[in-house]
């Protein structure tokens, strides 16, 4: 039952279960009516997307939070979406500029005092799929997979006091910049507020942890010199 597996990656990825929480098979069997055969299946495959961990005659936990994981998330994240943006620019229609002007200024605008961070997510990754618009619906997949894993981390940072994450005043430079049809340019930017995110995160969970990988990414995207 597909279901079964949405409503617990739903639950883990919107932090309504912790890292570290156990998952009962019986407890959600008997939750959803069924027997234990599509629960273990939705078990083994939120395993394979590595939202928990199940062993023979454990009860599953939800996985912790791992800077190697966040890292890499990111790397992928700047690879990627910069090249996927690059692509939509010139195929942005009116309505979708539009849309992301809108979603830009609500993004810049918000304010820290009263900050709510689902409300804030939601309009956040509907700003950053939006800048994938045209890259392919395996782009926007995979893309959308890689954002919602790093939204547990995002999470973490604004509900430890942090407030809003950093970068919000970028998203509205991004959409002018793919209103100018500059492509190259709105890349550029995209990488950089990725990776100025991964960095703070990243600093925030482990001070003394070296991201390699990560600044090995932003290398080729922007250049030597352009490294955070």
């Amino acid at each position: 039952m597909p279901v079964i597996r949405e409503r617990l990656r739903a639950e883990i990825l919107g932090g309504r279960l912790l890292p570290g929480s156990q998952i009962s098979q019986a407890r959600v069997a008997a939750e959803f009516g069924v027997s234990r055969g599509p629960v273990r299946e939705a078990f083994r495959l939120l395993e394979r997307d590595g939202l928990i961990e199940a062993r023979v005659n454990h009860r599953a936990r939800v996985t912790g939070l791992s800077v190697h994981d966040l890292e890499h998330l990111y790397t992928l994240r700047v690879a990627s979406e910069s090249i996927a943006l690059s692509v939509s620019v010139p195929s942005f229609t009116s309505d979708e500029l539009d849309e992301l002007d809108e979603l830009g200024e609500v993004l810049r605008r918000t304010d820290t005092e009263t900050f709510d961070f689902d409300s804030w997510d939601d309009i956040h990754q509907r700003f950053h799929m939006l800048l994938l618009a045209h890259s392919g619906a395996k782009m926007l997949g995979t893309a959308a997979e890689w954002a919602a894993h790093t939204q547990r981390y995002r999470r973490v940072f604004a509900e430890e006091g942090r407030g809003l994450p950093p970068g919000a005043g970028e998203h509205a430079v991004l959409a002018g910049l793919c209103r100018d049809r500059d492509g190259g340019a709105a890349a550029r930017l995209l990488a950089l507020h990725l990776s100025r995110a991964a960095l703070t995160l990243i600093a925030q969970m482990a001070p003394t942890y070296e991201p390699v990988l990560l600044r090995a990414g932003i290398r080729q995207v922007l250049g030597a010199k352009s490294c955070p």
